[in-house]
């Protein structure tokens, strides 16, 4: 039922590019992604695993993967967690 589902979706967006082929307007420009020492520096660099990871620099690469964010690590409060949030909101993770 879930894959039909999926299927059906994907049915829909297919046809929706093709119906509007004639207004797309290909981009030869990837998207825009965090980058590791900008969301490293926002971290506390505590290394407290707290998050689950086992360093900071491990939390940094998750969270630009897109597998975590600003919300998964305890040790981040204050300015710090609501700038990362911020930054982070830039981006757009599939």
């Amino acid at each position: 039922e879930q894959a039909e589902k999926i299927v059906a979706w994907l049915q829909r967006e297919i046809n929706s590019a093709w119906e509007n082929r004639a207004n797309i307007e290909p981009s030869t420009q990837g998207a825009k992604q965090p980058a590791l020492m900008d969301v490293l520096k926002l971290l506390p660099k505590t290394n407290c695993r707290e998050c689950g990871e086992p360093t900071c620099m491990v939390f940094a690469v998750r969270v630009i993967e897109g597998a975590k964010d600003h919300t998964n690590c305890p040790a981040l409060v204050g300015g710090k967690k609501e700038a990362l949030a911020n930054y982070l909101s830039q981006f757009h993770f599939d």
